[in-house]
């Protein structure tokens, strides 16, 4: 019973006491003044001040692999005996040229003087073969006799074609395993061309002791004979070098037999044969 009075009389005072603020505030008179406002002088602002601190973790995790090769070169000295130098013969056809000089001989010698002679050759040689063949021909001019010279009309012309059987006898190497020495003999059919030659003619029956001469002809002539001859060669792989001697000897037609001697070096270039390891 006593609870309820003293809530009840809270609530009315209460009440009471807003009622009478309410009133206070209509009652309060109002201002029309206005107040002034001023900013405050400078350097009186108050700033705020905000420090912010940012933490930035960063992980960069880099993995490198790196490859180095060294290389090393080694030398060594060894001494190792070099091998036996092959020695490559010869063995089968050749071909070759040669020059030199020619002298006349026989009936062909008072009225000619030394001329010149080249030659073209091919053959078949074995190296340790005996007997061999070689065709070749020749162009001679043979000099001119002052005595003759005015009447000829011109130097004295030869060509040659001989067919021969070639003999060969090995002397031993020179200079180590190489090269050959040879020496050689040939020989055999010779046919000349011959114009503006001048010769000795056959002397006549009744005067045996008179020399008669002739001019030659300015036509070609062609005669039978032989030629004979030897030289030295010098062999050395598939090459070799020789110089060699002989006579060439044809019948003119009333005239006693005549003969060119010449004298040559030449070249013949060999084939390839066997390989020889000695």
């Amino acid at each position: 019973m006593s609870l309820r009075i003293t809530s009840t009389s809270v609530v009315g005072a209460t009440i009471l006491a807003f009622s009478a603020a309410t009133a206070f505030a209509q009652a309060k008179p109002k201002s029309t003044k206005r107040i002034p406002i001023q900013k405050e002088a400078a350097g009186e602002v108050v700033r705020d001040t905000v420090m912010r601190t940012d933490t930035l973790v960063v992980t960069n995790t880099v993995y490198r692999t790196d490859t180095l090769f060294r290389t090393v070169t080694r030398v060594d000295s060894v001494m190792i005996q070099p091998p036996v130098i092959p020695i490559r013969l010869p063995n089968g056809f050749y071909i070759g040229a040669a020059g030199g000089s020619s002298s006349p001989d026989g009936s062909i010698f008072t009225p000619n003087g030394v001329g010149y002679i080249g030659q073209a050759q091919i053959g078949f040689q074995r190296a340790k073969q005996v007997i061999g063949g070689r065709v070749s021909g020749t162009y001679t001019g043979l000099g001119q006799d002052s005595r003759f010279s005015a009447a000829q009309g011109g130097r004295a012309r030869l060509w040659t074609v001989n067919t021969d059987l070639k003999l060969q006898a090995p002397l031993g190497r020179f200079f180590g395993l190489t090269p050959r020495l040879n020496a050689y003999g040939i020989g055999g059919w010779t046919y000349t061309w011959y114009k503006r030659l001048p010769m000795r003619l056959d002397s006549p029956d009744n005067a045996p002791n008179v020399l008669v001469f002739t001019n030659g002809d300015d036509s070609w002539t062609g005669r039978n004979g032989w030629n004979a001859g030897g030289g030295l060669s010098l062999l050395f792989g598939p090459h070799e070098v020789f110089v060699e001697s002989r006579a060439m000897e044809f019948s003119p037609s009333g005239a006693p037999r005549a003969r060119q001697i010449p004298i040559v070096f030449g070249y013949n270039m060999y084939g390839w044969g066997r390989t020889f390891g000695f």
